[in-house]
C-alpha cells in the first residue's frame, strides 16, 4: 500500500477546513446558522470583533454590510433574554490622527440582547452605534433593504471629511 504524501495530507486538511470553519459553537437542537456582518455607525475604525467567540472581521467608519464572515449558531425561536457577548477593538478612523489614544486600539466588551425575530434569518447584523452601544439583528435582509428590522445603513455626518 502506498503511503500518503505531504501534499496529499495538506490537500485533505484544506478540504476539511470549510466543514469546521463554521463550528465555533456546537449548534443547539432546532438551531440555525447565520453569517456575521458589521455596520459601523461611528467615526472609529473597528479592527476586529467577535460575537460569542466567532470572529466577525473589521469595519470602517460609517460603513459596513456587504461582506460576511461565517458563522454563529442561534435558536430557531427567539426567546426573552436571548443575548450574545460582543467584543471589539476600536481606534480613531480619522486619517493622520496621531494622538496616542487614537492610535492604540481599545478593547470593548458588552452582553447585547438580540432583537426579536419571528422568522430566522441568514445573517446576524452587528450594528456598532454611538456611545459604545451595539445592536444585534438577525435577518435575511441588509440595512439598505426595505422593511429591514434594524437601524438604517450608516450615514456619514456632513462634518465628516474623510
Amino acid at each position: 500500500m502506498k503511503r500518503p504524501t505531504i501534499l496529499t495530507l495538506c490537500a485533505l486538511a484544506l478540504l476539511t477546513l470549510p466543514l469546521v470553519a463554521c463550528s465555533s459553537k456546537k449548534p443547539a437542537a432546532e438551531s440555525y446558522s447565520a453569517n456575521i456582518s458589521a455596520y459601523n455607525h461611528t467615526e472609529d475604525y473597528i479592527h476586529q470583533f467577535y460575537v460569542d467567540g466567532a470572529g466577525g472581521g473589521n469595519s470602517y467608519p460609517y460603513g459596513g454590510g456587504g461582506s460576511f464572515v461565517c458563522c454563529i449558531s442561534y435558536p430557531a425561536k427567539w426567546r426573552p433574554g436571548l443575548s450574545a457577548t460582543v467584543k471589539w477593538t476600536t481606534s480613531s478612523g480619522i486619517p493622520g490622527d496621531k494622538r496616542p489614544e487614537a492610535i492604540t486600539p481599545r478593547w470593548h466588551e458588552k452582553v447585547v440582547p438580540i432583537d426579536k425575530y419571528d422568522i430566522p434569518g441568514s445573517t446576524l447584523n452587528v450594528h456598532f452605534l454611538a456611545g459604545g452601544e451595539v445592536r444585534l439583528v438577525i435577518s435575511s435582509k441588509g440595512a439598505r433593504a426595505k422593511d429591514y428590522p434594524g437601524p438604517d445603513y450608516p450615514v456619514k455626518p456632513p462634518t465628516w471629511k474623510w
